[in-house]
């Protein structure tokens, strides 16, 4: 199948982190966090270096069924006070499937959504089905079915202070 052509913009389009800065005991009179967010994309890619395939990742510029993206969204403190527990709540892009437990945060908690935010469970979420003598058993979800990732960033974010949260995904 060919290659489609996307700008990384579309991407854009249909991404949207959301970050809540909680710091609890604050009153309104004092300064409050101010959490910045910067998303990248980028498209992993298998190159030989040195007589070894590893993996690349490299600008999007073009993109087809198939082909893994990287998204990382960099945060960054630019108030004056500690940001505790802050969350990122990033849905899955249209026209992409989230990679199950690809999702990567140090010093957070991760977990998922397959129901739009009603529930969030950690990685992997677990469904339950019928096999095929009607009896119930717990699966790990299709991937298809993931909706929205959160990370709870567990360490305060200090003022000036930054870090990374990551995951993958397949072009449909």
């Amino acid at each position: 199948m060919g290659s489609v052509q996307r700008q990384s913009f579309w991407f854009f389009t249909f991404f949207m982190a959301v970050l809540f800065a909680v710091h609890p005991g604050v009153s309104m009179a004092q300064k409050e966090p101010q959490m910045d967010l910067k998303t990248t994309v980028q498209k992993e890619v298998k190159v030989k270096k040195e007589g070894k395939w590893v993996l690349e990742a490299i600008p999007v510029d073009q993109t087809g069924p198939g082909d893994v993206l990287l998204f990382t969204i960099t945060y960054l403190n630019r108030g004056e006070t500690d940001a505790v527990d802050a969350k990122i709540i990033n849905p899955i892009p249209q026209g992409v499937t989230y990679i199950p437990q690809s999702a990567e945060g140090k010093d957070a908690d991760i977990t998922c959504s397959i129901d739009d935010r009603k529930s969030w469970h950690n990685p992997p979420v677990m469904v339950t089905t019928k096999n095929t003598l009607g009896e119930e058993v717990s699966q790990p979800a299709p991937a298809e079915l993931y909706t929205h990732i959160r990370w709870i960033i567990k360490k305060p974010v200090l003022p000036g202070q930054s870090g990374q949260v990551s995951f993958r995904v397949t072009v449909e």
